[in-house]
């Protein structure tokens, strides 16, 4: 089983929307939350590790307990957070919606979740038919605003499949838990938050970091989708290795 943690970035301003996570095996959460807390832990004090892990909260070093933390360590944390996901055995899937890409009156959050739940499900029937490993997967989400209408597009889903074909190794509707009480979803953050700044901003030294993580295979980079007016030029990983080798 496959554990896909999500969170999304840029939902209120600036000029794209994100949604982006981390894949992992089942047998593989415990050991990399394990190796968050063990840095945490040889770099904070024990107020500081028990604060869950927000990119912008780090960044920024404006409440506490970041406040209280010399702004070069904040930003070595972050770097060092990033490189034990590059090292990782994870994959990444993550969306950026360009804003006024989509339809009037078409949700950017539901949207980028049908997206990623079909190319985490490509994943899985890859794995399966490639691999002749059998897995099947499961999104979790934190709780949000949303909570009801992502139950209802996972019922239509289930039913009736995504816009783009039916899914079939998906094994539950999304589950909910609280980002502050998952070590996962906290690095589902940092992933969407280092996606985000890659579009909306151009800052892309984490982006870069964990680009080499998002699923590829036959040098096309599926689970980075980039929705965007500027696509055909864009250089982005998804968008250059999608045009190279002449696939949408």
């Amino acid at each position: 089983m496959y554990l896909l943690y999500l969170d999304e970035s840029g939902l209120h301003q600036g000029p794209y929307f994100v949604l982006a996570g981390l894949a992992v095996h089942e047998t593989q959460s415990h050991s990399l939350s394990s190796a968050v807390d063990n840095l945490l832990e040889a770099r904070l004090s024990s107020h500081a590790q028990a604060e869950p892990l927000r990119a912008t909260a780090i960044r920024a070093g404006a409440d506490s307990p970041w406040d209280e933390i010399d702004k070069r360590l904040r930003y070595d944390l972050l770097d060092e957070t990033y490189e034990v996901i590059r090292e990782s055995g994870t994959v990444l899937f993550g969306v950026a919606i360009e804003r006024g890409w989509l339809p009037s009156g078409e949700n950017e959050y539901l949207f980028a979740l049908e997206s990623i739940a079909r190319r985490f499900d490509g994943c899985l029937q890859r794995m399966n038919r490639l691999e002749s490993n059998w897995q099947r997967g499961i999104i979790i989400v934190a709780e949000s605003q949303f909570r009801a209408r992502i139950e209802t597009l996972a019922l239509r889903i289930q039913q009736q499949g995504t816009r783009w074909g039916e899914l079939r190794n998906l094994a539950e509707v999304p589950l909910f838990t609280s980002a502050s009480n998952s070590r996962m979803l906290q690095l589902a953050d940092l992933c969407a938050n280092a996606v985000h700044a890659r579009y909306a901003t151009g800052h892309a030294r984490h982006f870069d970091r964990i680009a080499p993580r998002f699923d590829a295979n036959a040098g096309i980079v599926h689970g980075l989708w980039h929705a965007s007016r500027d696509h055909q030029t864009c250089l982005c990983p998804g968008c250059l290795s999608r045009r190279i080798a002449g696939s949408d």
